[in-house]
């Protein structure tokens, strides 16, 4: 019989795509006395069992729910990992509300990494693993702005999201008429809205 934590375990990567043992020992075993040696012991139940498989030629092993929807040596492995890295991060400030991987909108607008409630707030997220042009990247964006366009949203609405990108040095974005947020990681956004908390200016800006 499944236990909670197998249950949860398996609808990460569901969720996640894949996952790494030592990222899904922070998430669901980082209060025992010996974390990693309860990781490997669940994993290997739940190998045996078929519930979840893993890509057994690489340390340590990378785990995906069984069946899996995406294969072992995907070139989109690293892209998946960087999501759940993301994604725990996010939890050392605040669970999200709500977290979609990959979720889709159309063929005509944008295809975010993320979609997600974190703190109060709706953010749509784009990690960037390799460096884009200025150029790409405002097409990118282009993209969210047709998409609330098409929606009609009230922009001054609390509910429309921001644009969050991840990457190691902000793009020299043109002026939009939507909030762009850059950071190289979670922890600078948030210290950035302890900076601004004093000033009293927006956090999410």
């Amino acid at each position: 019989m499944l236990r909670s934590r197998d249950k949860k375990i398996i609808e990460a990567l569901k969720l996640f795509r894949c996952m790494k043992r030592d990222q899904i020992a922070r998430l669901f075993f980082k209060n025992l006395k010996n974390p990693i040696t309860a990781t490997n012991l669940v994993l290997k139940r739940l190998r045996r069992d078929g519930y979840i498989d893993a890509n057994i030629n690489v340390q340590p092993y990378i785990y995906f729910f069984n069946p899996s929807t995406v294969k072992k040596d995907s070139q989109k492995l690293n892209h998946y990992l960087s999501i759940v890295d993301f994604y725990i991060e996010l939890c050392e400030f605040q669970v999200p509300e709500d977290f979609q991987v990959e979720k889709r909108y159309g063929n005509s607008f944008m295809q975010p990494d993320i979609f997600m409630k974190w703190k109060g707030h709706y953010f749509f997220v784009e990690i960037q693993l390799s460096r884009y042009t200025t150029e790409i990247m405002e097409e990118k964006i282009q993209r969210y702005i047709d998409y609330f366009n098409y929606k009609d949203w009230n922009y001054s609405s609390l509910f429309t999201p921001s644009i969050w990108v991840i990457s190691k040095s902000p793009y020299n974005l043109k002026e939009k008429s939507i909030r762009i947020i850059q950071t190289r990681n979670v922890e600078e956004l948030v210290e950035r809205c302890i900076r601004n908390t004093y000033t009293k200016n927006t956090c999410f800006s």
